[in-house]
């Protein structure tokens, strides 16, 4: 019999039993009483047991969740560092890229003003060696029209 059942019939004992006039007592059957809490000393144990069994497993389950949790929050905190540590990567790369692209386009624009400042100079040195040349011509050419002196 379960516990709730011996103590129902305890119960109906106590209302059924006779009253003993003018007090608030009771008559009970001893040997009625005996067995009920005899029977209840057998439940006892195994419910007791069993609740014991329904309370270390709860705490089992407890203590699985918890491990768990901290393992999804350590797992969680890993991937924030990782992918912070990935974000910082790729600012790094994209700042040494603008950095290099920059060097690259001063570079390329010191480049042509170089080219443009040695093409304007050879431009003068061969103007100036053209202008020499044309006044030999000029003049070789005047010599030619000019009366020769014997």
């Amino acid at each position: 019999m379960t516990i709730e059942g011996i103590l129902d019939e305890l119960e109906s004992l106590l209302i059924d039993a006779a009253r003993v006039p003018f007090t608030n007592k009771r008559v009970l059957e001893e040997d009625d009483v005996a067995r009920l809490l005899d029977e209840l000393r057998e439940a006892l144990p195994s419910t007791i047991a069993e609740a014991n069994k329904i309370i270390a497993e709860r705490q089992r389950i407890l203590e699985d969740a918890q491990k768990e949790a901290k393992s999804i929050v350590e797992k969680a905190k890993n991937y924030t560092i990782k992918l912070t540590d990935e974000n910082m990567i790729t600012k790094q790369a994209q700042e040494q890229s603008t950095e290099i692209l920059t060097q690259a386009h001063q570079q390329a624009s010191d480049l042509q003003k170089d080219a443009i400042a040695y093409a304007d100079q050879v431009f003068k040195h061969l103007s100036g060696n053209l202008e020499k040349a044309l006044e030999v011509v000029r003049q070789g050419h005047n010599e030619l029209h000019q009366p020769q002196k014997k």
